[in-house]
Formats: structure tokens, sequence, C-alpha cells
């Protein structure tokens, strides 16, 4: 098995939903403002990521993956391998959909950073199980058929919210569409 490394010195996640209320106002106000996304996961999720993690670790292939390590960003942004995938692949749909966006992985990571730079980075195998869970959020676009506007973007985190259990994504979803229905005729 894996040696898995949680720093020692991390504070076990609390359940803030002032703080989430706080941020979604502000999501509210500019829903391009992702880095208020953070602010409300990380609020509302409690243990939701430890646990996840801790199953993620035990399995054969999360050990695999944890073992290497990989950071997705760099592999997801270099277009030129995954443009020579055969047409009607996965990596294909990808690169088409972060095109057709104006879309980067990076972009993803730097509005996280704004959220990383107010909090302790711990640099541990549970923040790299955390960033992959962020590197893989517009393979789940491609994958589900969902857009980026907001019923794709509510319809997205409803799907992640059975993936991973997090209050923090489904309240995000929630809020979403009751602002959809409230804009309804």
């Amino acid at each position: 098995m894996t040696d898995i490394f949680v720093h020692p010195d991390r504070v076990p996640p609390r359940f803030r939903p002032l703080k989430a209320w706080s941020h979604m106002q502000k999501l509210l106000r500019d829903k391009e403002d992702t880095e208020q996304v953070f602010h409300i996961i990380e609020a509302l999720n409690g243990r939701a990521l430890v646990s996840n993690f801790e199953a993620f670790a035990e399995s054969a292939r999360g050990q695999v993956l944890l073992e290497r390590k990989e950071y997705l960003p760099p592999l997801l942004d270099d277009h030129s391998w995954i443009r020579e995938l055969p047409e009607g692949t996965v990596g294909r749909a990808y690169v088409d959909f972060m095109e057709r966006e104006g879309l980067t992985a990076q972009g993803l990571v730097d509005e996280s950073d704004k959220f990383r730079s107010q909090i302790r980075d711990y640099d541990d195998d549970l923040q790299w199980y955390g960033n992959r869970l962020r590197d893989t959020h517009d393979l789940f676009h491609v994958l589900t058929g969902y857009g980026r506007d907001a019923l794709g973007e509510a319809c997205l985190l409803g799907f992640s919210y059975s993936q991973n259990r997090g209050r923090g994504v489904i309240f995000i979803a929630f809020m979403a569409a009751r602002r959809m229905a409230k804009a309804l005729p």
C-alpha cells in the first residue's frame, strides 16, 4: 500500500453555513466570480472531502494514482498530443470543448489559487486529491454533455454531488436552480 501523507497540522473541516451564505451572495451578484465557489464548498463540505479521500486512498486504483501523483493541468492544456487521438474520443471532445469555450485547466487553477491564498497550504496527499477533483471539472462537462450556461453548471454540480456528497456543490446547484426558476414567467 502507498504511504499516505496528510499534514498533522491540518484542522478538521468545520461546517460553516453563514460563511457559505456570505460567499453565495457574492456569487449571485457575479456568477463569473469562480473564487466564491471554492469558498462555499470549503465552508459546507465538512468531512466529505476527507471521507472520499480515505476511500480513494484505500482503493487499488487510488493507490496507483497516489504513487504517481501526476499534476493534470499541464497535461490537459497540452492539446497537441490530445489532438492526435481519434475523432470521437473523450480526449478530442475535451479539446474541442476547451477551445470552443476559451478555457484552460490552468485558468481554473488560477481561480482556485485566489481562494487558496487565504488558507494554509499543506502540500499533502489530501490537497493533491482535492486538486485532482478541481482539475477534472471540465472533463465532466464533456462526459455529461452539460454546457457552461447556468443550467449546465447547476446540472454538473448536481452530478458532482452524486459522486462526492459535498454539500457545497449541491447548495450552489440548488441556488442556481432557484434563481433560474424565479426568472421564468
